[in-house]
């Protein structure tokens, strides 16, 4: 088995205590192809890239319990099977580096160019029509409907195709942030007239 795939098989476990939400298996594939498209003509280390995009949520699912950001706590979970699967310390310290500094709303700006990739492709995941239907998914989970989808989009999402690192990532965010902008303007709209 190729490490790519231990690593999928270790985070699809790890994700699926819940298929609600924003931050399920299926955002870690689009956030892993995401990253590879932008990395793609990029001088960077694919696997240090694919390893960090894989693993970037596995914490999700802890967080809530202990109070601790999953940056922290993915990379803390990530290191026994990085070792395992024969990764070097500097490797290692590297994906590490880039799922910590992946988090938009740390502030923390990423150290290395997968760091920046991989801060692109999480925040590229979540506009576009599909960053629509995960927002949604997490108003809904939170129980706060479509005022909370509204001030979430007002609060952060709106924001995001300003806070690209590379060129393919502005590029991706512009087209995805038409989409949004005419969702959010559109149900202003419809909820207005009520």
């Amino acid at each position: 088995m190729l490490p790519e795939s231990k690593i999928i098989d270790f985070v699809e476990k790890k994700l699926s205590v819940s298929n609600k939400g924003a931050h399920t298996f299926d955002h870690t594939k689009r956030v892993y192809a995401l990253s590879m498209q932008i990395g793609e003509s990029l001088p960077i280390s694919k696997r240090i890239l694919q390893a960090a995009a894989l693993l970037h949520d596995v914490g999700r699912p802890t967080e809530s319990e202990t109070g601790v950001s999953h940056s922290i706590l993915s990379g803390e979970m990530s290191k026994p099977l990085l070792l395992e699967l024969e990764y070097t310390a500097t490797e290692i310290e590297q994906i590490i580096d880039a799922i910590r500094t992946h988090r938009f709303s740390e502030g923390i700006e990423p150290n290395s160019l997968e760091g920046k990739i991989l801060s692109d492709a999480d925040k590229i995941d979540a506009i576009g029509a599909v960053g629509v239907y995960r927002s949604i998914a997490q108003s809904e989970t939170k129980g706060k409907g479509m005022v909370g989808f509204l001030q979430h989009a007002d609060e952060k999402l709106l924001r995001l195709k300003d806070l690209m690192y590379t060129d393919k990532g502005k590029q991706l965010a512009t087209e995805r942030h038409q989409v949004l902008q005419r969702f959010v303007d559109q149900l202003r709209e419809e909820i207005a007239d009520n």
